[in-house]
């Protein structure tokens, strides 16, 4: 009896843009507090026809969530990315975020749109990698790219780390975009990573893209700027974790190259967004590995104007259990989550479980989001590996809506709780769909 109470507990925790403005400050009272109509049309009508038939999260975007933004008056000759001068004027109703479905274990891709302004970070899984049901994951990224990207131009491009699982896909990105405007990434020679270099990095660069290293952003160095204004209400403070390289030649100085990814907070209006690629605590890795979580709370625990709680985050190195440690959630305390992680093959085990019930996210991860803290409340969870394809729309105000998409790769495994062959993804309400499956009873016991 006393093993079936903590699944019952757990289950029950998982169910449950713009024109600038005319000055140069801050906004830090309540004048400049976002409204219903701030920087958008004042029907909100593009907001409320793309969120129609989308599911309510359920969460409520807390002005404790806001990060304060500077407002200045447009001026060309400033730095790029500044608030004088951000990477795009467009205006907007809402920030759309899409998390792609990985055709292999591990993967991270996302796309963020603010009005017509775009951010693409990392790309996930070769883009020559196919999908169970016979699709090619190039044609999945394609086809969001040429939708969603405008004008052929992005205008951030964000790669955390060098490693395949998450530079794999730039052919596809290279093949739908003309220009980037801004390319910001982990900045140290890494030869399994040179073939992105070469074909995204310095091809964009060529041609007009102006290109910062982690390291210089959190210095405010060589140009680079610790926030970077994408557009007028949309921004990105960039955070230290204590292992950005500034050598390019000489590589990292430690074996763990996740923790030298890239981590951030995404503001939009109310709404924030942590990411930090695949950053983690793991002393352990290869000898000598690294505490990324452990330092970048230390780093920037005095920096509370920026780093504190969040509406939502990317969880860390894909639900690892070396991820997403306390010590970061205490800080953040996360409304959403949202996990990419792809299709493991039936021969991976981990801890006795086999196939999906092996792979990421790891149970371990699950407990730390799923346990309420002395303040932190329970998040709702997305997976992409269950979800598909996933979008979060937002006003960056009030709600938060979601869609999912049928899953292109099937899924099957074992457990000392069962075996499960099944394929999941729902298009409308992936949150009520993940908590019914066999997956959270066989390989979790949930």
């Amino acid at each position: 009896m006393n093993k079936i109470i903590p699944s019952i507990v757990l289950l029950a925790f998982l169910l449950a843009g713009c024109e600038p403005k005319p000055s140069d400050t801050t906004c830090a009272d309540t004048s400049c507090n976002f409204s219903e109509s701030s920087g958008s049309s004042s029907d909100n009508s593009l907001y409320i026809e793309r969120i129609a038939g989308m599911a309510d999260v359920g969460v409520d975007i807390g002005i404790e969530d806001r990060t304060l933004r500077e407002v200045a008056e447009y001026d060309a000759s400033a730095a790029l990315g500044s608030a004088a001068h951000p990477l795009s004027r467009s205006t907007s109703e809402y920030i759309e975020i899409t998390t792609f479905e990985q055709p292999d274990l591990y993967g991270d891709a996302y796309l963020f749109q603010i009005g017509d302004a775009t951010i693409a970070m990392d790309f996930g899984n070769h883009s020559s990698s196919y999908f169970s049901d016979g699709a090619s994951y190039s044609s999945l990224l394609r086809d969001y790219y040429s939708r969603y990207i405008n004008a052929d131009h992005l205008d951030l491009l964000i790669l955390s780390h060098p490693h395949s699982d998450h530079y794999g896909g730039y052919p596809a990105l290279k093949a739908e975009v003309d220009s980037v405007g801004m390319i910001v990434d982990y900045g140290y020679y890494a030869s399994g990573a040179e073939g992105y270099r070469r074909d995204i990095r310095d091809y964009y660069v060529s041609s007009g893209a102006q290109y910062h290293r982690i390291y210089d952003m959190v210095n405010n160095i060589e140009g680079g700027m610790d926030r970077t204004y994408i557009t007028s209400e949309c921004f990105i403070d960039w955070l230290d974790a204590g292992y950005y390289q500034d050598v390019y030649a000489d590589g990292p100085t430690v074996d763990d190259e996740n923790v030298t990814s890239v981590a951030g907070i995404l503001s939009y209006r109310n709404f924030t967004f942590f990411f930090s690629g695949d950053l983690q605590d793991n002393s352990g890795y290869s000898g000598t590995g690294g505490l990324g979580e452990t330092n970048l709370v230390s780093l920037n625990d005095n920096n509370d104007d920026v780093f504190h709680t969040v509406t939502m985050m990317k969880a860390g190195h894909h639900g690892s259990s070396k991820a997403s440690n306390n010590v970061l959630l205490n800080v953040l305390e996360p409304k959403v989550v949202t996990i990419s992680a792809g299709a493991p093959g039936d021969d991976t085990e981990y801890n006795g479980k086999y196939g999906v019930c092996g792979g990421h996210p790891h149970y371990d991860a699950l407990a730390r989001f799923l346990t309420q803290g002395f303040k932190r409340a329970i998040p709702k969870i997305y997976l992409n590996f269950l979800n598909g394809t996933t979008s979060f729309v937002s006003d960056g105000l009030n709600d938060i809506y979601m869609e999912g998409s049928p899953l292109k790769t099937s899924y099957s495994g074992s457990s000392s709780n069962g075996e499960i062959a099944k394929n999941y993804g729902d298009s409308i309400d992936i949150y009520k769909e993940m908590t019914t499956t066999e997956w959270a009873y066989a390989c979790h016991g949930l």
